[in-house]
């Protein structure tokens, strides 16, 4: 199993994951080291919070072949107003699961008692879900007052077989001498992946998992998100940092049950040191 320490700092590597499209196609690499404060809000119930004091982060642009932290992928094509690539990332929803690891001693006490939780309701901190990956292709259009990128991702670790397509409107700007990002975007994520992550099995609910899927049929789902990033130049290697995401759930397809905080806030705030070159 994963550490929670590990899982919290690629949660926030997902969430503060953001590179103009004209800046990512510079053939350079870049490794950085952030220190500071961060936490990742779990929307999950009877789930803690992520915090970290440390946010490593790579990037590496070549002529076809990138990498940007968690994120790996190949450009189909490169025009000076549109890029398509083909890219391969987690999705997020399985970190969820994975921030609060504490329940493993609730889950192992149950099993030894011989408790299934189903003839007196679940508890949601003994719900266990993988992590996936998912590869698709990725469009972009580089205008002047905003980049529109479209993708569409396709679960390839068969844990829910399941797609999300994503749509966002992006920009870099130059500000107070240092630099100013944001994003605007929306998830789709269809039935397969929601009722994976967000709905109950037989096995952890009883009998109530037919009646939560009745109640709360799966469908599909729409989250939209909102992202800023600053930095600040300290000199040659060193630099202010802060990043912040604002995610807001769609309830209409999950069973609500399994969400405490349907909007959540996470972010990190430090100084970060990096170093890099030219290919």
């Amino acid at each position: 199993m994963f550490p929670r320490s590990l899982i919290t700092l690629l949660s926030l590597l997902v969430v503060c994951t953001q590179v103009a499209a004209e800046e990512s196609r510079a053939p350079v690499w870049k490794l950085s080291l952030a220190v500071g404060e961060g936490v990742i809000e779990n929307p999950l119930k009877g789930r803690d919070n992520g915090t970290t004091s440390l946010l490593p982060s790579f990037s590496y642009y070549g002529e076809r072949f990138f990498v940007s932290n968690l994120t790996v992928g190949y450009s189909l094509l490169e025009q000076k107003n549109l890029y398509v690539d083909l890219v391969v990332r987690p999705n997020e929803d399985g970190i969820f699961f994975q921030l609060d690891r504490d329940d493993y001693t609730m889950a192992s006490l149950s099993n030894i008692l011989g408790s299934t939780g189903g003839a007196f309701g679940w508890t949601p901190e003994n719900i266990s879900r993988d992590i996936s990956a998912v590869a698709g292709p990725s469009a972009t259009f580089v205008t002047a007052p905003v980049d529109i990128s479209f993708a569409y991702f396709q679960d390839i670790t068969k844990v829910h077989y399941g797609s999300e397509t994503h749509l966002s409107f992006d920009k870099q700007y130059p500000l107070f001498g240092g630099s100013f990002a944001w994003s605007l975007g929306a998830v789709q994520k269809d039935a397969d992946l929601v009722n994976y992550y967000y709905h109950l099995r037989p096995e952890e609910a009883g009998r109530f998992a037919y009646s939560y899927t009745r109640q709360f049929p799966p469908d599909d789902v729409t989250d939209r998100y909102a992202r800023i990033q600053f930095a600040y130049p300290l000199g040659k290697h060193f630099e202010l940092k802060f990043a912040a995401k604002f995610n807001q759930f769609d309830l209409d397809g999950r069973n609500p049950l399994m969400i405490e905080k349907p909007e959540t806030l996470s972010w990190f705030a430090g100084v970060q040191y990096s170093i890099g070159g030219d290919r």
